[in-house]
């Protein structure tokens, strides 16, 4: 081998390990502000809602909600930092705050459900609850449960009574595959269980409601079926389970949604027909998968008009 050719080898050498030493450092340092950076930086965010069908149906003046919708809390007991954020934009005069799943990550993070509200809103708080408050799920269910379908859930379901007390204690309505109406405010609330709820147990759940003219506002955790939800003739639904993707990329969105969602849709207001859907990306995630880029973690303000 010439000079001239091993000088060139040596240089695409170092070029090589020039390459693979800047892939590995962007890699970590993507990594680090994933996991360590952009899981901290909490949102508040806003947008308005108009519910169309009784705006249309209705002569009287419209009238709005002011509704704070958190999501997918994933508390661990070292979570002070969250809750003082939680505590701080619930600490205003909402109308409502709604809830929808994954709340508390360990037993130990019960003691924090008494103190998540700094203020009751004015009609009630309302939680349902999600997958991970149903389910320990363990590395196999996460990593090869998602090739193998049939290890992606836990054998053991369990019982989410302390989960229950430690909100209701909180001053929060849990409903499960139930309704609350507000009958002098003329609205009816639906909170849908996890995984999702039968159509009869739904066409049952809806023979509660005083009618068209009533707002009809539901909670889920786990997006499924919504065209089902917008038949039943909801004007609002509130959803989490996505985290909005997680990790989204710049001109391509969302990778994953982990639901029946196009990742066009992994968050924010989507419509079925005449229903609005808001989609939350949540406030946290299960610890050994949290890891967020250019999708921080967020709570919405919601001015409902109708």
């Amino acid at each position: 081998m010439s000079g001239l050719a091993k000088f060139s080898q040596s240089r695409l050498g170092a070029y090589s390990l020039v390459a693979a030493l800047f892939l590995f450092v962007s890699g970590l340092a993507l990594f680090l502000y994933g996991t360590r950076v952009e899981t901290r930086r909490f949102r508040l965010e806003k947008l308005k809602v108009r519910a169309g069908r009784l705006l249309a149906a209705n002569g009287r003046k419209p009238r709005t909600l002011k509704i704070l919708h958190i999501s997918d809390l994933h508390l661990q007991e070292n979570d002070h930092k969250k809750v003082e954020f939680i505590r701080a934009i619930t600490d205003d005069d909402y109308d409502m705050v709604v809830l929808t799943g994954d709340i508390f990550q360990f037993s130990k993070s019960f003691d924090f459900g008494p103190f998540l509200l700094a203020r009751q809103p004015r009609l009630g708080a309302y939680a349902v609850f999600g997958n991970h408050d149903y389910y320990d799920y363990s590395l196999v269910n996460k990593t090869i449960g998602r090739v193998f379908r049939g290890m992606r859930q836990p054998d053991v379901r369990k019982d989410v009574s302390p989960h229950r007390r430690a909100l209701e204690a909180g001053g929060f309505t849990v409903l499960v595959n139930e309704c609350h109406v507000l009958p002098e405010e003329n609205i009816f609330i639906a909170g849908l269980d996890y995984p999702g709820i039968k159509d009869s147990d739904l066409e049952n759940l809806m023979k509660q409601s005083a009618g068209a003219e009533q707002l009809k506002l539901a909670l889920f955790h786990l997006p499924w079926r919504l065209e089902r939800l917008a038949e039943a003739g909801f004007d609002v639904v509130f959803g989490g389970h996505t985290h909005g993707g997680q990790i989204r990329l710049p001109g391509f969105g969302a990778l994953i949604t982990d639901s029946e969602l196009h990742r066009s849709e992994a968050s924010g207001l989507l419509s079925r027909g005449q229903t609005h859907f808001h989609i939350s990306r949540g406030l946290g995630a299960d610890p050994r998968s949290n890891l967020r880029l250019f999708c921080p973690p967020a709570a919405t303000v919601i001015e409902l008009t109708y």
